[in-house]
């Protein structure tokens, strides 16, 4: 650069936000707390080949610049921070990294050995994408912030879309990873070499969650770690093991980088978006595992990257005598109650559940976020009490895992606190281990039993709380799968090269261990598993259910798949060859429990009212039956009796006198008689017993008209709504990352748009403008697209049918709109031209629109100038109607218009009995001007709602 003066600008900057954010005037604001630093510096690295290089003074060779701070300028209290101009160059995509205290070199700059910070609010990295998912390069893994693309932070384009906003109580929580969903070459995906293992490829399996019956994910940590971060081999097979889970955090405000394939700016930022709003969309809530306990930071020894230590070493970390302490079982345990780091913690929680819109956070390890600075259980932690209270967190939902790894002072399972009114929720262990025991017939078990089947009242009824705050699960992802728990009584774990994994797992392999042919331990293995999700599924609490587990998933013994990837994937062939055996009775159960939401999903605990116990209390064996009284029946005394025979004995279950009793459910039926589709059809008991096989459950309902009888299946309109989701996901997944964000155009420049577009329909030509309509164009804005059919195919219609993705001149953007005018003929016949004088007769009309952009529940209407299609009113538009066999074509009925006279319309979403949220099309207003049809024919107008 020789002595070139320098272009780039400088100001002071603000204190807030920390981290890189927009400030004024179009400036990159940087602001970081650092107590204790004397001299601060921020490092930009430039692309290579960047404009910045010839207009700001980078040193030779290596494109950077170094930015010192003043601390009587750049300085408020303990934070530094610092405003940069964009004048001599576009900063997005620019990496960028603080240097605190460093040596300086002959030149007065930081010397190259400098520790280069990574920044602790930092909202991307430069780190590798999907495809390079566990590559060893020779460089290890040392990430650096980058300045991300300020349009992806603050425009994504939400499309109205909002969260399903559930109570706690009707959760039925799909614990999942998002590589392992979809990484199986048997997964499916159209585009399998960029979106496997991906967000969008998630995305793609939400009608299967759907059909499932899914209504909240909690997805395995999504903030950027380092997979290669483990250095051991498969003793066995020499394959390189990974860090598979996550759980070692490297960037907080980061979404996992090998989760995104686009090689776009904030593509991985982007790729989130759109799948928590497409899971919105499909009524599904967003929770993620989050991992505030302790950092990567110097994992396994290595010294590759730095962040809070070089920042503030005790005021993010709980240190003893100077050192790291280890109560997580990784090290690294965060100092959570220190006001800073509480502080980082509430701020990261706030734009994943603000900006990102998730709806709620498992916490990991969380009596790790109770201990003080002397590592003591604190019962009103700091940072505990800050997420409660905070205005802006109190829509989201909050769960503990309450124990960790230092015992028995952390273990809090039904302790933990609140620090406010009672709304954290815990993954009840106890749940768990009881339901383990008492299943494979450890005697003495029953009460503890009905005690957690009831929704734990000794746990959460003493601080406020109801059952819905029992988090119950059988299994996750750490410990045995449902298929493993069943199959072996020993952990298999010489895969991980290592000793690791529980060795207390409750499990029983049913007779033999592993794999076998023996029918009778099978069959068994299977009557096991359908236990199971019947106590989980129709308990009282709010059911955790495993990815997989609906399946039979197997990890072939191994319960510790931290480092395990291809042994942990979600198999989509075996899912298939049970989607009509334990894949169905998983759904139907969900279905069940949500059809009887008022006894299951409850917000306040049993009484003697709602439930009749027929126990033999002082008996050890595991045989346990109680009836479920439904105050809510229509029609006359209604109820649903269970029985649990949790041993090797034959049983026979004395029904109660005087009652008609239906069976349900009984899990030592093959399929489809384990369980019933539909309450009409349900077999009767005869008799004033029910003989039950050891080890198997049943659930009868007592019923005085039988006609009333729920269905379990999915009904037409659900059918219809997979369908539709499915067929909407199909184009979301094709999109550019780009056309996820609103529009990128000069509202100055909105005339002249809308000039050359009525231009352009009338020459009959077609036009693409650039976004900035300068002739440039790139993936990160939209293009200005207006086009028109050969007027040979077209009939004598004015039709505006532009496209301006996004952009709409008179009301908020709305979702894309095209149009493409076509004749609908009969007899093979293309629509001629009327005869002159034929204007002011009625002319037939019938819309098809063909969209896949509906929510459940919305319909496809056409709303214009003609009182026909409303007169501008939506309360009087004209709906269209569609099946599940013509989707996603929409069809009105035919009405009449005036011939030769212009009408001007728009598509309109909402729902089908309410005006409330219903979304225009952007764009001008189409226009067409029919003319007289021949006797016996209608006029057809094909619009297209979507992108192009």
């Amino acid at each position: 650069m020789g002595q070139a003066r320098s272009l780039l600008r400088s100001g002071p900057g603000r204190p807030s936000p920390q981290g890189c954010s927009e400030g004024s005037g179009g400036k990159v604001n940087f602001a970081i707390d650092a107590p204790g630093v004397s001299i601060v510096w921020l490092l930009l690295v430039l692309p290579e080949g960047h404009e910045g290089c010839k207009k700001a003074e980078a040193s030779a060779g290596n494109n950077e610049i170094y930015l010192r701070l003043q601390a009587n300028t750049n300085r408020t209290g303990s934070i530094w921070h610092i405003e940069v101009a964009q004048q001599a160059f576009q900063v997005k995509g620019v990496k960028y990294a603080w240097v605190l205290d460093p040596a300086l070199d002959g030149k007065g700059q930081p010397d190259p050995s400098a520790n280069r910070i990574i920044d602790p609010y930092a909202r991307e990295l430069d780190s590798p994408l999907a495809a390079d998912w566990n590559v060893r390069h020779a460089k290890r893994y040392s990430p650096m912030a980058v300045v991300p693309d300020l349009r992806a932070m603050k425009d994504f384009d939400w499309q109205g879309v909002k969260s399903p906003g559930y109570h706690l109580k009707d959760l039925i929580i799909y614990e999942a990873h998002v590589r392992g969903f979809t990484r199986n070459l048997d997964s499916g995906l159209e585009n399998w070499d960029e979106q496997a293992g991906t967000f969008l490829g998630f995305m793609a399996k939400i009608p299967y969650l759907l059909k499932l019956g899914i209504n909240c994910v909690e997805l395995l940590p999504v903030f950027e770690f380092d997979e290669t971060a483990c250095p051991r081999k498969n003793p066995h097979t020499g394959e390189q093991l990974c860090n598979y889970w996550g759980y070692s955090t490297v960037a907080f405000h980061v979404p996992m980088q090998r989760f995104a394939s686009r090689e776009r700016a904030s593509g991985a930022i982007i790729g989130f978006k759109t799948l928590v709003r497409e899971l919105h969309r499909a009524g599904i809530e967003v929770m993620l595992d989050v991992v505030f306990n302790h950092t990567a930071e110097g994992t396994w020894g290595e010294s590759n990257w730095h962040s809070w230590k070089k920042i503030a070493h005790p005021r993010y970390y709980l240190l003893s005598k100077g050192c790291d302490t280890n109560y997580t079982g990784c090290g690294n345990t965060m100092n959570a109650n220190d006001p800073m780091c509480a502080e980082w913690i509430v701020g990261c929680l706030k734009y994943w559940a603000l900006d990102m819109h998730v709806d709620g956070f498992r916490f990991d390890l969380a009596s790790t976020l109770c201990r003080g600075g002397d590592g003591k259980v604190c019962h009103e932690p700091n940072v505990i009490k800050m997420m409660s209270n905070d205005p802006e967190l109190k829509h989201v939902k909050l769960v503990a895992e309450p124990w960790d790894c230092s015992w028995p002072d952390g273990y809090l399972v039904g302790h933990f606190p609140s620090c406010g009114e009672p709304r954290w929720s815990e993954w009840n262990g106890k749940f768990r281990d009881t339901l383990r025991s008492f299943l494979k017939g450890d005697e003495g078990m029953k009460g503890e039993f009905a005690t957690r089947i009831c929704g734990s009242s000794d746990l959460f009824k003493h601080n406020g709380r109801g059952p819905c705050h029992s988090i119950n699960f059988i299994t996750a992802h750490d410990g045995f799968t449902l298929r493993d728990l069943v199959s072996y009584s020993g952990k298999q774990n010489a895969c991980n090269g290592e000793n690791s994994g529980d060795d207390h797992n409750n499990s029983w392999n049913c007779g033999h261990e592993g794999p076998t042919w023996d029918g009778g331990v099978n069959h068994l293995r299977e009557r096991q598993m359908r236990n199971f999700l019947v106590a989980l599924l129709l308990g009282v609490g709010t059911p955790l259910l495993v990815f997989g587990d609906e399946y039979g998933r197997s990890q072939r013994g191994c319960n510790n798949g931290w480092c395990q990837d291809a042994l942990s994937w979600f198999s989509w062939s075996d899912c298939a060859k049970e989607e009509n055996k334990l894949v169905r009775f998983t759904s139907l159960l969900i279905s069940m429990r949500k059809r009887y939401e008022h006894i299951f999903c409850r917000r306040g605990f049993m009484g003697e009212k709602d439930i009749w116990w027929r126990v033999h209390w002082d008996d050890p064996y595991n045989y346990v039956c109680y009836v479920l009284h439904d105050h809510k029946a229509a029609n006359g005394y209604s109820a649903l009796l269970f029985a649990f025979n949790a041993g090797n004995a034959f049983k026979e279950c004395d029904l109660p006198a005087g009652k008609q009793w239906f069976r349900l459910i009984d899990t030592n039926l093959p399929s489809p008689k384990d369980v019933c589709e539909d309450e009409k059809k349900a077999a009767k008991i005869d008799g004033s017993s029910y003989g039950m096989h050891p080890f198997s459950c049943i659930v009868l309902k007592c019923m005085a008209d039988k006609s009333e009888g729920f269905s379990f299946g999915d009904s037409e309109n659900e059918y219809l709504q997979q369908q539709q989701t499915q067929e909407h996901l199909k184009e979301v997944v094709k999109r550019r990352a780009s056309m996820e964000l609103l529009p990128n155009i000069d509202p100055a420049q909105v005339r002249a748009t809308g000039m050359m577009r009525r231009l352009s329909s009338m020459s009959g030509i077609v036009m693409e403008l650039a976004a900035q309509l300068n002739g440039t164009s790139n993936e990160g804005d939209h293009d200005v697209v207006i086009e028109r059919e050969p007027s040979s195919t077209l009939m004598p219609l004015t039709v505006s049918s532009c496209m301006l993705l996004g952009l709409n001149e008179l009301e908020e953007p709305q979702p894309v709109a095209h149009m493409q005018a076509a004749a609908v003929t009969t007899g093979g016949s293309i629509f001629s031209p009327a005869p002159e004088g034929s204007a002011g007769s009625e002319v037939a009309v019938r819309f098809e629109v063909s969209c896949s952009s509906t929510n459940p529940g919305e319909a496809v209407f056409v709303c214009g100038s003609a009182s026909a299609v409303g007169g501008w009113d939506p309360a009087k538009a004209l709906p269209c109607k569609t099946s599940a066999s013509a989707f996603p074509v929409w069809t009105s009925e035919v009405v009449k218009v005036v011939a030769g006279t212009k009408v001007e319309f728009k598509i309109v979403i909402g729902p089908e009995a309410s005006m409330a949220g219903k979304r225009w099309e952007g764009g001008d207003n189409r226009i067409v001007t029919p003319q007289t049809a021949a006797d016996g024919q209608v006029l057809g107008l094909t619009c297209e709602w979507g992108v192009q």
